[in-house]
């Protein structure tokens, strides 16, 4: 995979997680029922949702951004990439969670490694780049 699928696949990620992050920030109520079931209701789980959900929109605008404007990209995407390898680990070690709630923590395992993945090929494409401009 080259550098441009990985540029591609982080900003879809990115796109991603700043629409989710929305929808967490309008609609957390939701979100949480969705994710939890039952125990997902409650002004505390509405609190929760919209805390993750303005950290997801601020990465996932932080990674567009700087992907377009190929500047500390790879620092943004590792950025999310470790927010959603933590949520992932977090849910898949809490005692009590439904299997639905751990398939979406498998998702978000899943969304880390793309993401790590993009950001490592994307920072290791930078000292070629720029040998290409010194050089031009």
């Amino acid at each position: 995979m080259d550098v441009a699928d990985h540029r591609r696949n982080a900003l879809v990620t990115a796109r991603a997680r700043a629409v989710l992050g929305l929808v967490m920030l309008v609609f957390p109520g939701l979100v949480a029922r969705l994710t939890f079931g039952t125990d997902g209701r409650g002004a505390a789980m509405r609190l929760v949702f919209r805390l993750v959900g303005v950290r997801d929109l601020v990465l996932g605008i932080g990674a567009i951004t700087t992907l377009k404007e190929q500047t500390m990209d790879a620092e943004w995407v590792g950025m999310g990439a470790l927010a959603d390898a933590v949520d992932g680990a977090a849910a898949l070690v809490t005692p009590g969670l439904s299997a639905r709630t751990r398939l979406l923590a498998l998702t978000g395992g899943g969304a880390a490694a793309v993401g790590l993945a993009a950001a490592r090929a994307i920072a290791d494409a930078r000292p070629a780049a720029e040998a290409d401009a010194v050089t031009g």
